[in-house]
């Protein structure tokens, strides 16, 4: 089940440019028992590195990622994921739950209107390391998605690629790659910081790692195969069954952690 969990993940995470932790967090608190909100982040934390660089790898030989972007989008979002992530253990479990079942709807809308309406990559494509907007830009982009990974426990990639986008002016393909390059290095960090915080306050930060160690290889699979699949598979369908998803996991998130909360 967790090799099948790590194909479907990097399938999707190398399909949309994401890191998999929308699909693997609620699966894991849904279906292997005693998984707790925080051992759940910092397993999907784990394999995200490895789910990046599957897809990262084929989007570059695609001529899909942006370095001009990368190295200053990184910066900030080292910083910023690496806080996050630490404070996020001392929050409380069923509130955790509940921000990310808030975050699921929003990812369900975004699909819905992705699936709804004409593609983004409507404007004129761009060579890809022209250099179309300022820092400034990059570094609100890696802030924003930094500080979302850290909390929610994601590789940032459903946050990341609209703000590549629209903020940034990458055109969608150049954007969902270039969000893979910089999730391979910002999720390392974030899960180091995430696994080492856990392990000191419940000691289960080495068992995020063997869990993590079985996903990982049907993780570089899916990877690998939804980078490819980008360049050939239109994603509408694909979109709509991953808002199936989501919202069926929201509805199951807020069921269990509003009653604690409220």
């Amino acid at each position: 089940m967790l090799v099948i969990l790590g194909i479907l993940a990097g399938t999707l995470g190398g399909l949309l440019g994401i890191g998999g932790s929308v699909i693997m967090i609620p699966a894991l608190l849904f279906f292997i028992p005693d998984v707790s909100i925080y051992l759940a982040q910092a397993i999907a934390m784990s394999v995200n590195p490895a789910v990046a660089i599957a897809a990262a790898v084929k989007h570059n030989r695609n001529m899909n990622v942006s370095w001009h972007a990368v190295w200053r989008v990184i910066p900030l979002s080292l910083f910023f994921i690496s806080a996050a992530a630490w404070f996020s253990n001392s929050l409380d479990g069923a509130l955790l739950e509940f921000c990310f079942a808030l975050f699921l709807i929003w990812v369900f809308w975004d699909q819905i209107t992705s699936f709804m309406n004409k593609p983004l990559n409507h404007k004129p494509e761009q060579k890809v390391d022209s250099k179309p907007t300022t820092n400034v830009r990059y570094g609100i982009t890696g802030g924003i998605t930094g500080i979302f990974s850290g909390i929610l426990g994601i590789g940032g990639g459903l946050i990341q690629v609209p703000l590549l986008n629209r903020v940034c002016s990458l055109p969608i393909k150049h954007a969902i790659g270039t969000s893979s390059a910089i999730m391979f290095v910002t999720a390392i960090v974030g899960a180091t910081v995430k696994d080492l915080s856990l392990q000191e306050m419940e000691g289960t930060g080495l068992k995020a790692l063997i869990y993590a160690a079985q996903i990982i290889p049907g993780a570089l699979i899916g990877g690998w195969a939804g980078a490819k699949l980008t360049n050939v598979l239109p994603s509408k369908v694909i979109r709509l069954i991953f808002a199936i998803l989501v919202a069926t996991a929201s509805y199951k998130l807020f069921s269990d952690s509003i009653p604690i909360l409220f």
